[in-house]
């Protein structure tokens, strides 16, 4: 797994979503140093801890987050293979 957060979207991590969803926060990847204006992930955050932390208190939040991040790509996907078919 590449270092920090391996989403391209941020609406797609799961870190993200629950520390700005309210009762998880303390489960999100906010580390107390968020003016740096990186990803905690990208500062030594253990992404693979902190999922697994969060699956276990919230796992239908991190599976939500996977899925939605699983259908944008085919989205995605649909639309390049359209553009490149001409149809779109």
């Amino acid at each position: 797994m590449p270092k920090g957060c391996p989403h391209k979207d941020v609406r797609f991590c799961p870190l993200y979503v629950a520390a700005h969803g309210g009762t998880t926060s303390r489960l999100g990847c906010i580390d107390g140093h968020i003016e740096e204006g990186t990803c905690a992930a990208a500062r030594k955050l253990d992404y693979a801890a902190a999922v697994a932390k969060l699956e276990a208190h919230r796992p239908g939040l991190v599976a939500e987050c996977r899925f939605q991040e699983e259908a944008a790509e085919i989205r995605a996907q649909r639309l390049r293979n359209m553009r490149a078919a001409g149809l779109h």
